[in-house]
């Protein structure tokens, strides 16, 4: 009997939750937005990850180029100098690793 009553009550919040929201005009616009934005980036997402894969390829080779000719002049000088942060970091310790 509890189950049953609990079915009613979850049918009858559904309902007025799905209502108060069809009805809402700031819920409709925040829908709106969202499709429209997902829909640009479905657009623009090739473009976007092979952007992303050139930028990516570049700072590889840069952090590739410069990690050997910056090995011997790391031995004539003081202390390490701290890894880069960020994508950039990232980017040359792959490439090192490689």
């Amino acid at each position: 009997m509890n189950q049953f009553i609990q079915r009613i009550a979850n049918y009858i919040a559904n309902e007025i939750l799905i209502k108060g929201l069809a009805e809402s005009r700031t819920f409709q616009r925040v829908a709106l937005r969202t499709h429209n934005t997902i829909q640009d980036m479905k657009k623009g997402g090739i473009e976007n990850i092979n952007s992303k894969l050139d930028d990516v390829h570049k700072a590889a080779s840069e952090a590739a180029y410069y990690s050997t000719s910056t090995k011997s002049k790391a031995a004539t000088k003081g202390p390490p100098t701290p890894p880069q942060s960020g994508f950039a970091g990232f980017v040359s310790a792959f490439g090192k690793e490689i």
